[in-house]
């Protein structure tokens, strides 16, 4: 697929800001061992980024610059600009949502639960929930998890997700008897079937 102007546009502003390696902007390298280190500077490039992403109208565009921003250094700043372009995006695009709630995720604080716990508890976001949700684990000394990941597990688009979350913050014995019961209420489902692989995991 063709990229639009609005990648080379964002190239521009990134090397008139004097970041390294504009030209890799959305090239993502998972192992440096077969594949070369990426030479873009994602910390550099950030208000660039933060500044475009309100304007960008590119799917994957969009998607990438949530990637480059979905680094620990990247929180706080980020988290409003990614807020602002996921409750945009994700009702209508769950691939560019999930990367987005992916960098949102990343980019909370726990200044922010409360936010992040909205999201993850509105359905109208589908499955771009997923990365949220499973965040909310880094949170496990706020009130307000348990109670939203006791009903998540219960959600299809996020059970999954909210299990695991669950395992990590009650520990595997307290959680198991949430999860069994998922399994019960969702037996022949997918997310029962999920429940049954949390279970095995246990």
């Amino acid at each position: 697929m063709p990229e639009s102007d609005e990648w080379e546009a964002l190239r521009q502003e990134l090397e008139r800001a004097g970041v390294a390696g504009a030209h890799e902007l959305g090239r993502f390298v998972s192992n440096v061992d077969f594949f070369g280190a990426s030479t873009f500077d994602e910390r550099a490039a950030m208000p660039v980024l933060l500044a475009a992403l309100p304007r960008l109208t590119d799917a994957r565009l969009i998607s990438s610059v949530a990637g480059h921003l979905r680094r620990p250094w990247a929180r706080p700043q980020a988290f409003d600009p990614l807020l602002t372009a996921f409750r945009e995006w994700a009702p209508s695009h769950a691939t560019t949502g999930w990367h987005l709630g992916d960098a949102l995720g990343s980019a909370a604080t726990i200044n922010r639960v409360a936010d992040v716990v909205d999201v993850c508890r509105n359905e109208a976001f589908g499955t771009a929930r997923q990365m949220p949700v499973a965040a909310l684990a880094r949170f496990k000394k706020s009130p307000d998890i348990r109670p939203a990941l006791l009903e998540l597990i219960h959600d299809d688009d996020v059970g999954l997700h909210a299990m695991s979350a669950l395992r990590r913050i009650l520990g595997a014995a307290d959680a198991l008897p949430y999860i069994e019961d998922v399994e019960r209420a969702h037996e022949g489902t997918q997310l029962g079937a999920q429940a049954t692989r949390e279970l095995r995991k246990i």
